[in-house]
C-alpha cells in the first residue's frame, strides 16, 4: 500500500464525469477516480481551506458528526480494489470497542478522510489494475492530463456556500 492525496478535481472532457486525482506522496504514480457531481462538490468543500461551507450540513457533515459524537474518528481511508472498472473502498473507524471496517464509495472514503485528517493508502493491486485498463485504452499519463479540466472549489459555485 502506499499513501496519496488529493492532487485536484477535474472534468473530463470525454465523458463530462468528475474525476479526483490522486497522487502518490512520496512518488510519481497517480490514480484518477471517477466521481459523481455531489461527491465532487463536497470534496471541493473539503479542499477549500474553509473558504466555503454550505448554509446546511450535507450528508458527510452528518457522518461526520455521528462518528464525532459517538467518540469516533476515521483512522485510514483505503481504495483497496478495481472491479468492472469500479474502485472499491473500506473506511477504518476507531470506537471505544476496537476498529470497524466500512466497506464504503471511494468518493465517501476520500471525503471523510479528508474531513478527519486521516491518511489515504491505495492498494498495490489498484494501481496494476488502472495500468492494464489504460494500457487497454492507450490512454498515457499526458492524454489523460489533456483529457482532463482541472476544476478549482470556487470554480463550482460557491454561493451559498460561503
Amino acid at each position: 500500500m502506499f499513501k496519496v492525496s488529493v492532487s485536484g478535481l477535474y472534468i473530463d472532457r470525454k465523458s463530462g464525469e468528475s474525476v479526483v486525482l490522486l497522487r502518490e506522496e512520496n512518488g510519481d504514480r497517480f490514480l484518477p477516480v471517477w466521481i459523481r457531481s455531489n461527491e465532487m462538490l463536497a470534496l471541493a468543500i473539503e479542499t477549500s481551506d474553509g473558504k466555503f461551507r454550505p448554509p446546511r450540513p450535507l450528508s458527510h457533515d452528518l457522518a461526520g458528526s455521528i462518528l464525532e459524537s459517538l467518540d469516533a474518528r476515521v483512522v485510514r481511508a483505503i481504495i483497496s480494489d478495481l472491479k468492472d472498472h469500479i474502485y472499491r473502498a473500506h473506511l477504518l473507524v476507531e470506537f471505544d470497542r476496537g476498529i470497524l471496517d466500512v466497506d464504503t464509495r471511494p468518493s465517501d472514503a476520500l471525503i471523510l478522510a479528508l474531513k478527519f485528517d486521516a491518511p489515504i493508502l491505495v492498494e498495490e493491486r489498484v494501481i496494476q489494475q488502472r495500468l492494464r485498463i489504460a494500457e487497454g485504452e492507450a490512454c498515457t499519463e499526458d492524454q489523460l492530463r489533456d483529457r482532463l479540466q482541472e476544476i478549482r472549489p470556487e470554480d463550482l459555485g460557491g454561493e451559498g456556500l460561503a
